[in-house]
């Protein structure tokens, strides 16, 4: 996986605006649904918490199974896929919603991002600036 992350960072465009638009996907044919929590699991420990923390890069896992929700529905399970896949992108300052169940991602992202992530108003921003307090 090591090598997604290199090809990531090295494909046009590697900064500006467009960068934030860069998507990897690594389907994996060959891993069973079975198997893809534990793998997955394993993997974001070794290798995606550090990739966040130093180069800003999120590696997303989708599988069958995945109970991974988001804020704004509970019962909307957007990770689960019938192949296991993962995407590589760069972070962006929005993504702290994918983090608030997850105590270190959020802390990862909150000194990624800081204040710059908190403009006035809105029920998020009130959220993401008692994150930032909190860290």
């Amino acid at each position: 996986m090591s090598s997604y992350k290199s090809l990531f960072l090295d494909t046009q465009p590697t900064d500006g605006d467009d960068a934030s638009y860069e998507v990897v996907v690594v389907v994996l044919t060959d891993l069973s649904a079975d198997r893809a929590q534990g793998v997955f699991g394993e993997f974001l420990q070794q290798l995606a918490v550090p990739a966040y923390a130093e180069d800003g890069i999120l590696f997303g896992p989708f599988y069958e199974g995945n109970e991974g929700t988001v804020i704004y529905n509970s019962g909307f399970r957007p990770f689960q896929s019938p192949v296991p896949f993962l995407f590589v992108r760069h972070g962006v300052i929005s993504d702290w919603k994918f983090f608030l169940a997850n105590e270190a991602w959020l802390n990862l992202w909150a000194h990624r991002y800081g204040e710059s992530a908190v403009p006035s108003g809105g029920f998020g921003n009130m959220i993401v600036s008692q994150v930032l307090r909190a860290v």
